[in-house]
């Protein structure tokens, strides 16, 4: 007995440190056994983020490559301050690109569209000086040039044979009767070597010369040889080719960016590969009741005679604007009236910013609100941060009527409306049309002003049904967002998928059940589990 006293101590001893030991082992070890599945990494898609995996690999929708997301890994939105945090890395994936909110000059190109015409200040016509027999024509077809008092015409006339016989017989008298007799010549167009030469006429010389008053290039002829014409009497219409004028249309909204002296670069099919400039010389104070634009003339001077009369033309006129504050426009979002952008908070974070928007340039917008010189705003990739953030934030429609009227109903029939809203959506979720239907015929009236889309009818198709009960459950979606305080056991989820349900529905459809088990009733059995709860 007394030598089994030593074995039993010493066993007592290990035992005893063993059973410490395991304390101690089991304690320090507890957290590694009680990490939750969110604190692992995992890989997960970063455009659809449900769809996870524990290896590498590409995402089953959109093949994108998964990337590593820790606590969860999700993008987040903090609805306090609209900032949606990225997973770290994904920016890089999701190809998320930033500029800086610079002030510079807004760049802007105002192309128009118009014809070339001449310039009608030099428009003339040559009339007959006197009555008389056209006996011959030096120019008798329109294309013709014509230089000033260049001889276009010869006529036989019986007052300029008389009025010349006149300043024949005064010539010895001079003084005032000499005066006269040349005066009415002129007055019959003849010029001073015409009148001069008179004297040395020969008798049987009965024709007179009809001279250009100037120059240009005849666009009209009136008159053929052996034709008798009166005293006014249209010959030719000339126009002058060297200076044209281009008459553009500018519309209402572009008309403040146009003033006179301009430059403007027009071209032409007729003339491929030739610019030409010239400058606004007329902006009209009329406008066209029709198609509300008004006509701008441009004056180019064309020597050459290149630029051909009535011919279409383009023209790009170089507005001048002074240095604003600019963002690209491809970092705007537009959301009915109301414009957005993302601001860069850190490396993975960013920031909804409303923004007021200016003047639009080519590649800039003018901020007049919500930003500041020097902040940077996302130009790629602002898209799909703003599809997480609704995803999170279920940032639907600004329905402030509806949620005003949500908040004065009854909160009694308030929740009678959406338990019966929510069985409806169970028995959509369920693929069942007769369930569904009956739901719809068991479906209460909203409180007054909740609601402002009309309840879909029953319906004997299980997709023409889903297509009407979308943009009615998406209203419903909205109430109970806002209303989320005195709705606690209704739950909110939004599918990113329902743009593929029919041409035209909308991205991330929301809507409303009792319980946190998926069950989507868009898709239905199809994907009854596709769709992210807003938090």
């Amino acid at each position: 007995m007394k030598r089994l006293l030593p074995f039993l101590l010493i066993a007592m001893i290990a035992a005893t440190c063993g059973w410490f030991g395991a304390r101690y082992f089991s304690h320090t070890a507890q957290p590694d056994d009680h990490v939750s599945a969110d604190k692992l990494t995992r890989n997960q898609c970063p455009m659809h983020p449900w769809v996870k995996s524990d290896k590498a690999g590409k995402c089953t929708i959109c093949g994108m490559d998964l990337v590593a997301a820790h606590e969860g890994g999700t993008m987040t939105t903090h609805a306090a301050d609209g900032i949606v945090m990225l997973p770290p890395g994904s920016p890089n994936v999701i190809g998320v690109q930033v500029s800086e909110v610079k002030r510079q000059r807004l760049a802007r190109t105002l192309r128009v569209a118009g014809m070339m015409g001449e310039d009608e200040s030099r428009h003339a016509v040559i009339s007959a000086p006197v009555e008389g027999r056209i006996d011959g024509l030096s120019m008798n077809h329109e294309g013709q040039p014509v230089a000033r008092r260049q001889p276009i015409a010869t006529i036989f006339s019986r007052t300029l044979l008389n009025a010349a016989d006149e300043y024949k017989n005064a010539l010895p008298q001079g003084g005032a009767t000499l005066l006269q007799a040349r005066q009415k010549l002129e007055r019959y167009g003849l010029v001073a070597e015409q009148i001069n030469s008179i004297p040395d006429r020969q008798p049987d010389d009965v024709y007179f010369g009809v001279l250009s008053s100037l120059g240009g290039t005849i666009v009209k002829s009136y008159v053929s040889e052996g034709q008798y014409v009166k005293e006014g009497e249209r010959l030719f219409e000339l126009a002058d080719f060297t200076r044209m004028w281009c008459m553009f249309t500018v519309y209402e909204q572009d008309l403040p960016l146009v003033r006179e002296r301009q430059i403007v670069t027009v071209r032409t099919a007729s003339l491929p590969g030739r610019d030409f400039k010239g400058r606004v010389g007329f902006v009209s104070p009329n406008f066209d009741e029709a198609t509300r634009a008004a006509r701008v003339r441009v004056v180019i001077e064309n020597p050459d005679r290149l630029l051909r009369n009535n011919t279409f033309v383009e023209g790009v006129i170089e507005v001048d604007a002074p240095e604003v504050l600019t963002i690209p426009r491809t970092a705007v979002l537009f959301a009915g009236a109301s414009t957005r952008v993302y601001v860069e908070t850190s490396g993975n974070s960013y920031q909804q910013r409303a923004v007021k928007l200016g003047r639009a340039g080519d590649a800039s917008w003018e901020v007049i609100e919500g930003l500041r010189e020097g902040e940077r705003v996302v130009t790629s990739g602002s898209m799909l941060i703003d599809s997480q953030a609704q995803i999170n934030g279920l940032a639907l429609s600004d329905e402030s009527e509806g949620i005003a009227a949500a908040e004065s109903a009854n909160p009694a029939a308030l929740g009678e409306f959406m338990h019966a809203v929510a069985g409806l959506n169970a028995a959509l979720a369920s693929d069942d049309l007769a369930a569904a239907n009956t739901a719809l015929k068991l479906l209460p009236v909203p409180p007054a002003g909740l609601i402002t889309c009309v309840a879909p009818g029953p319906s004997t198709d299980l997709q023409q049904l889903r297509k009407a009960f979308l943009p009615w459950s998406q209203e419903v979606a909205v109430v109970a967002i806002k209303m989320r305080t005195a709705l606690p056991q209704v739950h909110v989820f939004r599918c990113p998928m329902t743009k593929q349900l029919w041409p035209g529905a909308p991205a991330n459809a929301g809507w409303i059940q009792l319980g946190t088990s998926l069950q989507n009733p868009y898709w239905g059995k199809e994907m009854l589990e596709c769709g992210v709860e807003v938090k």
